[in-house]
């Protein structure tokens, strides 16, 4: 569908995106966003996802979730026809006043595109079994891994893992815990690569 892609909404310390996709059965809608770490010792910008939850787009251009509303609109500027999406009462601190909206306007940027790592799919497609068949243990492990380290997810420090993803330029460990950060997708994906883990 035409609406699906990467939304920029804010900017600066507000600024946050808008991943909106379909897996064939379901639209996924996440929301990142970020906040500077309140630790004295470090300085750091940490990463925050959100997931919506039984989103619907309509005929007339509708966008519905659980959490947000809004509608997919043309906002003209400068002669330039930008494709956005207007979300009401959005979940930033642009709009403090109840009915206020919100623009994100659409990047030119495919979602595959906002996923890191040697196999970013599993963040963003249903995994195919028969594929995953032809794949090492060594190779699906890092794989489902792979899915916590996009979030930030802190290994066991000096093991396996830990060590690998250290090694990966776009890889930034904040996280202990990432499970609240999954979308539906990735869930089913980790479930389907730990049983052909463990297959014979």
């Amino acid at each position: 569908m035409e609406y699906y892609g990467v939304y920029n909404f804010g900017d600066s310390e507000g600024e946050s995106t808008l991943v909106l996709f379909s897996t064939g059965s379901e639209i996924i809608a996440q929301i990142k966003s970020g906040k500077w770490n309140s630790d004295i010792k470090a300085t750091e910008w940490i990463f925050l996802y959100d997931n919506l939850t039984n989103v619907k787009i309509d005929e007339n251009e509708q966008f519905t979730s659980d959490q947000y509303q809004g509608e997919f609109v043309i906002y003209e500027n400068n002669g330039k026809r930008i494709k956005c999406l207007k979300i009401y009462d959005s979940w930033s601190e642009v709009s403090e006043k109840k009915g206020e909206y919100e623009l994100g306007r659409k990047a030119n940027q495919k979602v595959s595109e906002t996923y890191y790592g040697h196999y970013a799919n599993a963040s963003f497609e249903n995994l195919n079994p028969e594929n995953l068949e032809k794949m090492s243990s060594k190779e699906l492990k890092i794989m489902r891994n792979e899915i916590f380290a996009r979030y930030g997810y802190k290994f066991i420090e000096g093991g396996k893992m830990d060590n690998y993803f250290r090694q990966q330029n776009w890889y930034k460990p904040q996280h202990t815990d990432v499970d609240k950060f999954l979308t539906s997708l990735e869930k089913r994906n980790i479930e389907l690569i730990q049983l052909m883990e463990g297959r014979p």
